[in-house]
């Protein structure tokens, strides 16, 4: 009975998906027969995902993680990519810019790598190993990006007052197109406000004075972290602007409710990162804000002197179209105050259910290679990776198999980022094709849907990095033959 009505109101989320952006998504809906829906029958086999798998897990069974596996010194030389295609153009890779960033300036300042992605890297996952892999290779500390509110992530644990309200370039859309890099823009208010994805009292281990309660009034706004040891910080900063008033910025170490400075953000009419050196490291750290009327704030971004720096920018349920919304000049700015030098997108699993056409391949086509070169308009010297969608299978007459659009899909995302100039990197064909999902699923590492297990996220995000230190060695070997 609980399937019936979960299919009954599917079905009514479809008719009320709008399309706007993505014509042809919602035609064809297939309403599944009763049989169907009781069926989890496996029909299928893919020799090809069971052999890969047996490469990527090889020597789990002597490590806590793949982690330890994947140890970046071990690439050899010669290695070559399978699955990251890193296109040439006029002598130059669509990495390149990237590579020259970690090989000139990865010890004077911090190189940022922009996460953007679904509910697959939603709450830092997958990006937190990307960024442990990079801090291991080339220096690092802290998270980068942390949202004043939103979901619970992964990797640190943050407590929120109840009166702040968060946009987002996906659902709960701003009033003009300023918004965050990350998509998202943040005010405070007076009263306590709520949003669906408020995670207030779900970290007990941070403890604020701010509870939400009905009618709550609030002389300030807060927002407090606590860091694990291997994540120490000396670097805060606030990216915030269109404001045109003071805002007070006190700084308190919550291990002993001690103030450790004081800061005034003055007013703004664009983008500014305001940046804070602590005198020391500080894992529980509390930001209290107060003004008259709040600025537009974008961000808090939790770093070390140098280093790379991986943001995780992903909002639940999105396919990136919404990127489109954030004002051009104002994407610029914050793409260059934040020495950001890699972009990755990874979208796809949100559309693949409803793609049943050419027509509509090429529409996300389209609408992919848009989305590539407005960022490659407003960074012309930042790399861009586009990440493929993963296998998914749906169930149906014989059992669950792959969405049967989903090869020509990932094509669609492969032609708009070599049409674009960037790189690409396909978890589809990696995971082993059409009907991997299930061989995933069987090992425990994923689910039908699509979605990975912790230990499929550490395959996925180590895979993907191993292939970029392949590219990093090739780059290396011909800027010493140049230099030679």
């Amino acid at each position: 009975m609980i399937l019936i009505i979960a299919e009954g109101l599917l079905l009514a989320l479809a008719w009320l998906f709008s399309g706007d952006a993505l014509p042809e998504v919602t035609d064809k809906i297939r309403f599944m027969s009763i049989s169907e829906m009781f069926d989890f029958s496996v029909n299928h086999e893919n020799e090809v995902a069971d052999s890969l798998l047996q490469q990527y897990i090889a020597d789990t069974s002597n490590s806590d993680s793949l982690l330890k596996r994947h140890s970046l010194s071990r690439i050899g030389p010669k290695k070559k990519n399978v699955f990251l295609i890193n296109p040439e153009n006029e002598g130059m890779t669509a990495l390149d810019n990237f590579f020259k960033a970690l090989y000139e300036e990865k010890d004077t300042c911090v190189i940022r790598i922009a996460h953007y992605g679904d509910s697959q890297c939603e709450g830092d996952r997958m990006s937190w190993i990307i960024r442990e892999k990079f801090h291991e290779k080339f220096g690092g500390t802290g998270v980068g990006y942390v949202p004043f509110k939103d979901l619970s992530p992964v990797s640190y644990t943050r407590y929120s007052s109840g009166n702040w309200t968060r946009f987002t370039v996906f659902h709960d859309r701003y009033s003009n197109s300023y918004y965050g890099l990350s998509g998202l823009v943040f005010h405070f208010s007076r009263y306590a406000v709520f949003q669906p994805d408020d995670d207030n009292g779900q970290n007990n281990d941070i403890k604020d004075t701010h509870k939400v309660k009905v009618g709550s009034t609030y002389n300030s706004a807060s927002v407090s972290v606590k860091l694990g040891e291997n994540l120490k910080y000396n670097r805060v900063s606030v990216l915030y602007g269109r404001t045109n008033d003071y805002t007070l910025l006190n700084y308190y170490d919550i291990e002993n409710g001690n103030r450790l400075a004081s800061d005034t953000l003055p007013p703004a009419k664009e983008v500014v990162l305001k940046t804070r050196i602590m005198d020391e490291p500080v894992l529980k750290l509390k930001l209290e804000f107060s003004a008259s009327n709040s600025p537009d704030f974008y961000g808090v971004y939790l770093d070390g002197n140098n280093g790379v720096q991986v943001d995780n920018y992903a909002i639940r349920g999105h396919s990136g179209d919404g990127l489109m919304l954030i004002d051009d000049d104002h994407l610029a700015r914050m793409i260059k105050l934040l020495n950001t030098r890699l972009i990755i997108f990874q979208y796809g699993m949100n559309v693949v259910p409803y793609i049943r056409s050419d027509k509509a391949c090429q529409s996300i086509e389209e609408l992919y290679y848009q989305l590539f070169m407005k960022f490659r308009k407003a960074a012309p010297d930042v790399s861009i990776l586009v990440v493929s969608s993963g296998d998914m299978a749906r169930g149906g007459e014989g059992g669950y198999s792959s969405y049967p659009w989903l090869p020509k899909i990932v094509l669609a995302q492969k032609n708009a980022a070599l049409k674009a100039g960037c790189a690409f990197f396909d978890i589809f064909d990696m995971m082993g094709g059409p009907n991997s999902i299930l061989v995933w699923t069987q090992r425990k590492l994923a689910v039908t849907n699509g979605h990975f297990s912790s230990l499929g996220q550490e395959i996925i995000a180590s895979e993907l990095v191993e292939a970029l230190m392949v590219e990093y060695n090739m780059y290396l070997h011909k800027h010493r033959n140049n230099k030679s």
